[in-house]
C-alpha cells in the first residue's frame, strides 16, 4: 500500500465550486476569476459561490434580507458570550459558540432547514466577532445594524463608529479573496464531519478548529506578529537570516498549491500599500515587504521560489482598518463560512462518509498468552 503524507495531490472527491489552478496561478469561484468577482457586490458573490450562478436583483435582495433577518443575537447567546473567559482567542470563542448559537425556523426560500441555519450562522458570525471584541476591551456593544450591508453593520459593530466607504470596499476585497479555495484543511475538516450527517452548526465549527492552525488561516496573524518582532525594515535582514539559522518559517510565504504567485496576492498586496500610506500601518507594510524581499533572496539562493500568499499582507490590511491581529483568523472564518456551506449543500446531494485506509507500521499480531 502507498499513501501521500498530507493528502499531497491525492483526489479524494469532486467539487464545482472553485477551481485553483496552481500552476498557472488562477483561482476561479464558479468559472468566474476572482480578479473580475472582486469587483462585485458581496451578498452577489455569496450566492454565487452557494448556489452556482450569478444571482438577479432579486435573488441577491432576497439573501441580503435573510441575513439582516439573522444577524442579531438573541440575549441568551449574548449573556453565553458574556460568560467566556475574556482572554480567550476569538477563534475558540467562534469555535464553541457556534454550536451553541440558537436558532430560527425560518427557512430560507426553498432550501432545507440545515441550509438555511448555515446561512443563519454566516450572518451571526460578524455579530460574535464584533460583540466578543468589545466585550474583550471593555467597550460597550453596538447592536446589530439591519438597515446596513453584512460589511457595514461589521465594521460598525466591531470598531464603534460608521466606516468609510473605503473601508468597506477594502474589506470586502478582502473577504471575497477568502471565501472559498477549493479542499484546503479547514474544507476537508469540515467535509469530513459534514459527511457523517452531523448538523451544519458541528460542520462549521469544525471548520473553524482546523482553520485556527497556523499552518492555514493562523498565518495571517504570525506574519504580523514577526513583522513586528523584526520592528523595521532596515532590520529585516538579519531577522531572516536569525529565522532560517533556527529553521524557522517565515509565515505567509509560499503555498503548497501555487507554483507561481498567488493571484490572491496580487490583488491584495498593492491594496495594503496604499492603505497604509501615510497612516501608523506604513512601517508594518514596509517591514513586511522587506521581509519578503530577504525571504525571498535567500530561498533563490537555495534553488527555490516562495512567493508571499494571501495570508502575508493580509494582517496590513486588517490593521489599517482597525482590526487587532488576534482577530484576523476570525475575519478569515467570517469569509470563509460561505465556502464550508457552499460544500455542505454540494456533499449533502450525494452523500458518502469519509472513510480512508492507513497503512499499519506497527507491531505485528501477537498472541498474549504465547
Amino acid at each position: 500500500m502507498s499513501y501521500a503524507k498530507g493528502l499531497e495531490g491525492v483526489v479524494v472527491d469532486e467539487t464545482k465550486v472553485s477551481n485553483v489552478e496552481g500552476e498557472i496561478g488562477r483561482l476561479t469561484y464558479r468559472g468566474y476569476p476572482i480578479e473580475a468577482l472582486v469587483s462585485q457586490d458581496y451578498v452577489t458573490v455569496m450566492w454565487l459561490v452557494l448556489f452556482g450562478d450569478l444571482p438577479s436583483d432579486g435573488q441577491r435582495l432576497s439573501l441580503e434580507t435573510y441575513l439582516s433577518l439573522h444577524g442579531a443575537l438573541s440575549d441568551s447567546d449574548v449573556n453565553l458570550l458574556r460568560s467566556l473567559q475574556s482572554t480567550l482567542h476569538p477563534m475558540a470563542m467562534l469555535q464553541g459558540m457556534i454550536p451553541l448559537l440558537q436558532m430560527s425556523d425560518v427557512n430560507f426560500s426553498s432550501l432545507d432547514s440545515d441550509t438555511s441555519q448555515g446561512l443563519q450562522i454566516v450572518a451571526k458570525i460578524p455579530t460574535l466577532i464584533a460583540h466578543y471584541h468589545r466585550i474583550q476591551e471593555g467597550l460597550p456593544l453596538i447592536e446589530f445594524r439591519p438597515e446596513m450591508s453584512y460589511l457595514e453593520s461589521f465594521l460598525m459593530m466591531f470598531n464603534g463608529q460608521a466606516a468609510e466607504e473605503q473601508s468597506i470596499e477594502v474589506l470586502k476585497v478582502a473577504q471575497i479573496l477568502q471565501l472559498e479555495h477549493s479542499f484546503n484543511a479547514g474544507t476537508f475538516a469540515s467535509k469530513c464531519v459534514s459527511s457523517t450527517l452531523a448538523s451544519i452548526n458541528a460542520v462549521m465549527a469544525a471548520g473553524v478548529g482546523a482553520l485556527s492552525g497556523e499552518l492555514h488561516g493562523g498565518a495571517d496573524e504570525a506574519a504580523v506578529m514577526a513583522a513586528r518582532e523584526a520592528a523595521s525594515p532596515e532590520n529585516a535582514k538579519a531577522f531572516v537570516s536569525k529565522l532560517l539559522a533556527r529553521k524557522g518559517k517565515l509565515m505567509g510565504m509560499g503555498h503548497r498549491e501555487y507554483k507561481v504567485v498567488d493571484p490572491r496576492a496580487l490583488i491584495l498586496k498593492p491594496m495594503a500599500e496604499s492603505l497604509c500610506k501615510g497612516t501608523p500601518a506604513e512601517n508594518l507594510y514596509e517591514t513586511l515587504q522587506a521581509l519578503e524581499i530577504e525571504f525571498n533572496a535567500e530561498m533563490q539562493a537555495r534553488g527555490k521560489d516562495l512567493w508571499a500568499n494571501v495570508e502575508y499582507y493580509k494582517g496590513a490590511v486588517f490593521v489599517a482598518l482597525g482590526i487587532p491581529a488576534d482577530n484576523f483568523t476570525a475575519l478569515f472564518a467570517m469569509a470563509r463560512s460561505v465556502g464550508w456551506l457552499a460544500h455542505f449543500i454540494e456533499d449533502r446531494q450525494d452523500n458518502r462518509i469519509f472513510r480512508p485506509k492507513a497503512e499499519y507500521t506497527g507491531q505485528q499480531y501477537r498472541d498474549l498468552s504465547a
